[in-house]
């Protein structure tokens, strides 16, 4: 008997479809389809709400040579992608990250919606831009004006990325009691704020723990980035302590802890970490050294005069530099970052 046409066409496309989930899952019969991707945090997760506006220090993801290896700028904090767009590859969405809150709030977006604003933290900070508690607040008010639809928040996934804009004056702390105080109200609110995306309906959430802050470019600097900072370093120890214990990650099926530490540190920082090093360090030239350099400390990347000279200099070969500008990874870094995640993190949302 001959298969009418339009029914071959609806079994090929069954095939396709089926083929792109397996493609998605973890492995064998434990795929769980998560319909959207909720993203709330900082510049680590941000993909363009900071509005484009002349350029500043502020607004320079907007510009050349940000998103030079992508081939335009996006409004992301890098030369290419950052971890959303990897996280959305791993929920299998092929690096299609969603659409961010400054453009999709009026209309919503199926993928889900990304709140992240560069600069921000669990606190205000001088740049004014949402905290990650007034992002959840954005969050809420569209699913209560029905833009994101209740019925598939329990199938969801959010993911909260607070990279160390609250600890901008930790790095000029000499107590280390001061410290330890004040990191304590940061993972406190982070805790806080995990635990109201849960009575909201997320089904799953993912949190980044902190990166190694004394390793970052703007703090290695004065080393001619030959070497990390220990005080700093030393506050990103309080903060996945203190992180973990409040959370009780280890004990829970619905909450993860990224541990972004344990990644950068096999790069940065390989005397540092638990990590099998060598592959993943060797791939970068220059682990500490940022490829795009302001000419001065106080400066950005990107940052011209009146006359439009630019204030930088850039490497040739961004894949060969962890870092891509004084705080942020390189694309070629987020991919060695969530390539030693990926496993983990499937095997948490498709147990």
């Amino acid at each position: 008997m001959k298969i009418p046409a339009s029914l071959s066409f609806f079994c090929f496309l069954l095939v396709v479809l089926n083929g792109a989930l397996v493609e998605s899952r973890k492995s064998g019969n434990n795929f769980r389809y998560y319909y959207q991707l909720f993203v709330f945090g900082d510049s680590f997760a941000d993909t363009g709400n900071l509005p484009k506006s002349d350029l500043s220090e502020v607004s320079r993801q907007w510009y050349s040579p940000y998103g030079t290896t992508r081939g335009v700028q996006t409004g992301r904090f890098s030369d290419g992608n950052v971890q959303t767009d990897f996280v959305a590859t791993i929920l299998g969405r092929y690096r299609i990250a969603p659409t961010t809150y400054r453009v999709a709030k009026r209309f919503g977006d199926p993928a889900g919606m990304n709140f992240a604003h560069g600069g921000a933290g669990v606190f205000e900070v001088p740049r004014k831009v949402p905290t990650l508690s007034q992002q959840i607040g954005y969050f809420k008010e569209l699913i209560d004006s029905g833009i994101i639809d209740k019925w598939n928040i329990d199938q969801s996934v959010a993911m909260i990325a607070i990279s160390g804009n609250d600890y901008i004056r930790v790095a000029n702390m000499t107590s280390e009691k001061e410290m330890i105080a004040f990191v304590g109200k940061v993972t406190s609110e982070i805790a806080k704020c995990v635990k109201r995306l849960q009575k909201i309906g997320l089904g799953k959430v993912l949190v980044n723990n902190m990166h190694p802050l004394g390793c970052t470019p703007w703090q290695t600097r004065p080393a001619n980035y030959t070497q990390c900072k220990t005080m700093p370093n030393m506050g990103t120890f309080y903060h996945n302590d203190g992180l973990n214990k409040k959370l009780n990650a280890a004990k829970s099926d619905d909450v993860y802890v990224v541990d972004l530490y344990k990644a950068f540190s096999s790069i940065v920082n390989p005397s540092d970490s638990t990590a099998n090093p060598p592959l993943v360090a060797r791939q970068f030239t220059h682990k500490l050294k940022p490829c795009c350099r302001s000419s001065d400390p106080d400066g950005y990347c990107g940052q011209v005069d009146d006359d439009g000279k630019e204030l930088f200099t850039l490497c040739d070969n961004p894949e060969n530099h962890f870092y891509w500008d004084d705080v942020h990874p390189s694309d070629a870094g987020w991919d060695a970052v969530m390539e030693q995640l990926e496993r983990d993190m499937k095997d948490f949302l498709y147990p």
